[in-house]
């Protein structure tokens, strides 16, 4: 692949990101983040569930636990 082919494909990527994202589907809804963040506790110790990229850390405490969990 040539130098003028990688850089066509960088620009053409550039002007796609740099684009506005498209409207809503028709009906579309978004969740609360406290829908997408909720979680089962992963311990011992501070949770180590991972949430988007992101480690929770929170104590065992933090989190809402159901009768099967205690």
């Amino acid at each position: 692949m040539s130098k003028q082919e990688i850089l066509r494909r960088l620009e053409a990527l550039e002007a796609i990101l740099n684009s506005p994202p498209p409207a809503p589907i028709a009906g579309q809804t978004s969740l609360p983040m406290g829908m997408i963040g909720h979680h089962t506790y992963e311990g011992p110790g501070l949770c180590r569930a991972e949430l988007f990229g992101t480690v929770c850390g929170a104590h065992r405490d933090a989190h809402e636990l159901m009768d099967d969990d205690a």
